[in-house]
């Protein structure tokens, strides 16, 4: 439910009514003010609807293009065992177990610090993105801390970027090169609220798994990434999709697909072959 100055108006004016309402079926004078103010109160309700859009409509912003048209076009691609009352696609089954090794999760980490740090680059240098800068949700640094922990905890040197996020990477590179910014930012986003939602979980899996319950710098931000650093995101690209025509807002809406295939090909490390 919203709470806006329009409904609260509302509420109190139907509250006087009932108090009114009360007060003349038991032939007594609303307290505190002359009976004159239930005809007031009749003649305030008689304008109310009017009164109440034309409040609504000076304080209720656009609807969220993150969360209505983007989340709308993401939740189409969700299984039902990933998102149990959102999810449209069928739920899978796991076609067989796998136990990821150290050397696999060091390996997923190198290739998301390095599709990360695209991401970081390009808005560092693309003056049109520069509402982006400085989000907090940033990761390529912290990742570089944690790879070196590896090394110096397990003696486990970080390997080459693998295929899937030297592959990533050079895609998001590419539509930068070639201006198309609102695929890019549908990629930017989707890549980002991942690794805040099921990214977190995963996370907590391998850490439980493989380094004693460690939780590595990967997972851990300055600042609420619920309540502060992803709305304060969403507004950002809010902002940006406003200038947008259909046309543009469509482009980002349709490379969906493709960012969750880019972002999940990196997964391939640490649930096996498929």
């Amino acid at each position: 439910l919203q709470s806006t100055p329009a409904i609260m108006a509302a509420c109190l004016l139907r509250a006087v009514m009932l108090l009114a309402a009360s007060a003349s079926a038991l032939n007594l004078p609303m307290a505190g003010r002359p009976a004159s103010a239930v005809a007031v109160a009749n003649r305030a309700a008689a304008c109310s609807p009017a009164m109440s859009a034309t409040a609504s409509a000076e304080t209720e912003a656009p609807p969220s293009f993150v969360q209505t048209e983007m989340r709308g076009a993401a939740m189409k691609l969700h299984t039902r065992d990933q998102s149990p009352r959102e999810g449209q696609q069928p739920a899978q089954t796991p076609v067989k177990a796998w136990e990821p090794q150290r050397e696999d999760y060091l390996q997923f980490l190198v290739d998301s610090r390095h599709v990360f740090a695209a991401f970081e680059a390009i808005v560092a240098r693309t003056e049109r993105l520069a509402p982006f800068r400085d989000s907090g949700l940033e990761r390529a640094a912290s990742l570089s801390e944690d790879v070196a922990w590896f090394e110096a905890e397990y003696g486990l040197p970080p390997p080459d970027v693998a295929p899937p996020g030297r592959d990533y990477a050079a895609e998001v590179e590419r539509m930068c090169a070639e201006g198309e910014w609102e695929r890019f930012v549908c990629h930017f986003y989707n890549f980002y609220f991942a690794h805040t939602a099921g990214g977190q979980m995963i996370g907590k899996s391998m850490s439980d798994k493989l380094l004693g319950g460690r939780t590595l710098h990967f997972y851990q931000w300055q600042g609420d990434v619920k309540a502060d650093l992803l709305p304060r995101l969403r507004g950002r690209i809010d902002a940006m999709a406003a200038a947008w025509d259909r046309e543009q807002k469509d482009a980002c809406l349709a490379e969906t697909a493709a960012s969750f295939k880019g972002g999940g090909s990196l997964l391939s490390h640490i649930r096996g072959p498929r």
